[in-house]
């Protein structure tokens, strides 16, 4: 017999870890994920965002050995082995594997912009399928013997970690197609993955979750190969996925944890061709040496006198350390008619609106933009129509619920998409406000901010701040003498009347003023 090992999970408290994934864990494979950060950059916003891959993929096996239990133990005639059980909870320990350096930045953002979007479709690089190769290379290497975890086995993980994946054709399972479901649902998208890191995302961050995880588990069922749900959490699955559209807003795409993203990728692509970043993502092998380190690996380099895009990529690694970092712009929400056709905006779209700007000159290269999508999980439709419920314990029917039977409060749209731009140079904040302005009212007549961005000029800002700030009409002198703005002050007695409005007026007396000094 293999050992098992308790573990102590702040989410999930203890639970029993199998022999075979404690044999999996203790691989230099597995331990890389302890210097993957699980939000990225988020932890450069939320300080307690300090959670990684690895306690999330311990939660997921959890997860996904306790839901296959449940189903072996409630519904025996649904032929569940033991070796079905094994197989699960390694997938669901396994299926983070293979995430490179700052999780999805590095497919999503870095891999496009240093391949290019053809050449990254012909390499068909994906963390699913690097999962896989890693886990073969954990058996290669004469980690497990054979049969504790056999390379036919290894194909059957895989199998389960790559099903929800669009262009994978699943090889095994023909027969018990619900097992694919617990690890990576690509039919509804509910899965135990979605579980721990909506929980584990919530308590690191600070977030309370409006879903309530421990009661779904122990309602399904499985009818017809499918996994079901009782009808009565139909409201509790709407609350998962907006736990996680919610999530998407607050903290995944923080436009703070943005721009520092950017600012990575920046970095990384300037070091690529000294570090290697691409060629070594396309071994396992090599793979192992990628991870969040990269960017200390980049701050310490010493380049060469003729290595200009390495100095160019410490510089930006510097920028992050004194958190001096691209500038967020605004941004506007797309309208609803036109997110069936709607076109990425590039920054040349932007730049293209500039007009005279008292000699700034705007490329292209100056400013990011950020087409934001979030969704509940299937781009423009409603995940929980594709979400199958039963009635009670002794039902052996399945059936769909439509929304208007839940709630008239549920959307009507499932996907939102926002236009953002950063700007990296503070220098040129003003002028690419006014372009990207310019560019709204050429494409929708009318500017489509929530609210006006403020100017970066400290001239303007200075005459714009405050609650006494100075108004048309106000002396010149005033305006832009400094020492002559100081000497406008209000005494103390003023300033400590309280149950002033908005306009600085108390109740009942008359508004305060600024008082000349004597």
């Amino acid at each position: 017999t293999i050992r098992s090992k308790l573990m102590n999970d702040p989410v999930h408290s203890h639970f029993r870890m199998r022999g075979e994934c404690v044999k999996v864990i203790d691989t230099p494979e597995f331990q890389r994920l302890r210097d993957i950060k699980q939000l990225g950059t988020s932890y450069y916003v939320f300080p307690g965002a300090c959670h990684n891959r690895f306690e999330h993929s311990l939660g997921v096996c959890h997860l996904a050995e306790e839901l296959v239990l449940r189903l072996q133990r409630g519904q025996r005639e649904i032929g569940i082995t033991n070796n079905d059980v094994k197989l699960v909870a390694l997938a669901g320990l396994c299926h983070d594997l293979g995430h490179a350096p700052f999780s999805h930045v590095f497919d999503s953002e870095f891999l496009p912009k240093v391949l290019g979007e053809s050449q990254l479709e012909a390499m068909g690089w994906s963390h699913e399928r690097m999962s896989g190769q890693l886990l073969e290379q954990i058996v290669d290497s004469n980690y497990i013997d054979e049969d504790c975890i056999s390379r036919e086995d290894c194909k059957r993980i895989e199998d389960l970690i790559r099903s929800s994946c669009g262009d994978y054709t699943s090889q095994y399972f023909k027969e018990k197609q619900y097992l694919k479901e617990i690890v990576a649902n690509g039919r509804n998208s509910i899965d135990v993955d979605k579980f721990d890191y909506l929980a584990r995302d919530c308590y690191y961050c600070g977030v309370q979750a409006s879903c309530d995880f421990s009661r779904i588990m122990p309602f399904v069922r499985v009818i017809d190969d499918t996994i079901c749900f009782k009808a009565s959490e139909v409201g509790n699955i709407y609350e998962i996925f907006h736990t996680r559209a919610s999530l998407h807003r607050r903290v995944y795409t923080h436009k703070v944890a943005k721009a520092i993203e950017y600012m990575i990728v920046d970095a990384m692509v300037e070091a690529n061709d000294a570090f290697e970043i691409v060629k070594k993502a396309q071994s396992p092998k090599s793979f192992l040496e990628l991870d969040d380190s990269i960017l200390k690996r980049i701050e310490y380099a010493n380049p060469e006198d003729d290595d200009s895009r390495l100095r160019k990529a410490k510089s930006v690694v510097e920028r992050i350390r004194r958190r001096k970092l691209y500038k967020y712009v605004n941004e506007y929400c797309v309208p609803t008619e036109q997110l069936k056709n709607w076109k990425k905006v590039k920054a040349e779209d932007i730049t293209a609106c500039q007009k005279g700007d008292g000699g700034v000159d705007l490329r292209p290269d100056d400013i990011v933009v950020q087409n934001m999508k979030i969704d509940w999980s299937m781009k423009d439709k409603n995940p929980v129509d594709h979400v199958f419920f039963y009635q009670d314990a002794r039902s052996d029917t399945k059936f769909s619920i439509p929304k208007e039977k839940v709630s008239t409060l549920l959307p009507n749209v499932f996907q939102e998409r926002r236009v953002r731009v950063f700007v990296k140079d503070e220098a040129n904040f003003d002028a690419v406000s006014r372009a990207f302005e310019a560019y709204q009212e050429r494409h929708f007549g009318s500017s489509r901010q929530v609210a006006a961005t403020p100017p970066r000029s400290k001239a303007k800002r200075h005459a714009l701040s405050g609650p006494f700030a100075l108004k048309k009409g106000t002396s010149s002198s005033l305006r832009t003498d400094p020492e002559a703005r100081k000497k406008l002050r209000l005494t103390s007695r003023e300033i400590t009347l309280g149950g002033g409005n908005a306009n600085g007026k108390a109740k009942g007396k008359k508004p305060l003023t600024p008082v000349p000094e004597k």
